[in-house]
């Protein structure tokens, strides 16, 4: 089956955003406000980049000729490169802080399972609304956890833990991403039906903004006392990054690459590591308003033209040409 590109741009446009997210959080100015309209645009933003990484990746997973020898290959290959990027970006991570690889790594594991309850359209939408309702219940994430809680995995337990539910990317909630990728594959929704979720979302949402606004509580914020807040992943951060992520979905979704967006896609898991290594030698650097936010966009943005250029004249020298040569490989050797 040939790669689609539209799919390789919509998950160029997630590592973009993700890019952005990153790069806004180190280089803002420390008088920067959490509430005016340009923060909340950076942060709704890079706030859909996770959600629409795992999508796209439960979507392709459905594409994927799962075999158990594969699978642990990605298993490991995954949790290696988790680990890369925790040395490179040793300002924000602990060496074995399970992150967004680890998830990808665990969720592809578990694909047999996640991707069957996807396939039955029943099971599919109740298994989203379930993880809600626990999330909302029970609120495994641990709200009170500080960022330095969510990292440290100093012993066996906290990673499990991290990895599971208490870190920054547990498989509870986040598996509700790759659940929605699988189920847009397999049941390929229609504009209207997408359409009806999407109106649903946005009428949610704007009830999470008016109890923001008769509580004074803040509507979005990374972590801490917020209506939607990313650590953990509360229920109305799914309901409003579901919203997002099916929006953007569908502006680009069976759309022609935009200028080579899809090569970004295509180097997605390179990028991912290798951004960090720029941003961590600048972590220190203070900006003020009037070059924080060029040097955001600038950043952010160098990244298209590289990774064109990139695939273009080095296409097998990246991470993920070297995981799908070992996958393959062991494809061909197992009986």
């Amino acid at each position: 089956m040939s790669r689609r590109q539209d799919i390789d741009q919509i998950r160029g446009l997630a590592i973009l955003l993700m890019i952005m997210g990153h790069a806004a959080a180190t280089w803002a100015p420390a008088d920067a406000s959490t509430t005016s309209l340009l923060a909340l645009i950076v942060a709704s933003l890079g706030g859909l980049a996770a959600p629409l990484f795992v999508t796209v990746g439960g979507w392709v997973t459905v594409q994927s000729t799962w075999t158990l020898r594969k699978a642990m290959i990605r298993f490991v290959f995954l949790m290696i490169a988790q680990f890369l990027v925790n040395i490179t970006a040793s300002h924000l991570f602990d060496p074995f802080t399970p992150g967004v690889l680890s998830l990808f790594a665990i969720l592809y594991l578990l694909a047999p399972i996640w991707i069957r309850i996807s396939r039955n359209s029943i099971a599919f939408g109740a298994t989203l609304v379930l993880i809600g309702i626990i999330n909302t219940a029970f609120s495994p994430g641990d709200s009170s956890l500080s960022w330095n809680d969510r990292i440290e995995a100093i012993t066996i337990i906290q990673f499990l833990s991290h990895l599971l539910v208490t870190g920054t990317y547990p498989l509870f909630p986040w598996m509700f991403f790759s659940i929605l990728g699988a189920g847009i594959n397999i049941h390929a929704p229609t504009i209207r039906r997408l359409s009806l979720v999407i109106v649903s979302g946005l009428l949610l949402c704007t009830l999470f903004l008016y109890e923001s606004i008769q509580t004074s509580i803040p509507f979005a914020q990374p972590r801490g006392e917020a209506i939607l807040t990313f650590f953990p992943a509360n229920t109305p951060f799914l309901i409003g990054a579901c919203t997002g992520v099916l929006i953007l979905w569908l502006l680009l979704e069976n759309r022609l690459p935009l200028r080579g967006l899809h090569h970004l896609g295509q180097l997605s898991l390179t990028l991912y590591l290798v951004h960090f290594i720029p941003i961590y030698l600048g972590s220190d650097v203070v900006l003020a308003w009037s070059s924080a936010v060029p040097v955001v966009i600038t950043f952010t943005l160098v990244w298209w033209p590289l990774s064109v250029f990139w695939r273009t004249r080095f296409p097998t020298y990246s991470l993920e040409y070297a995981l799908r040569q070992m996958s393959r490989h062991e494809e061909e050797r197992a009986p």
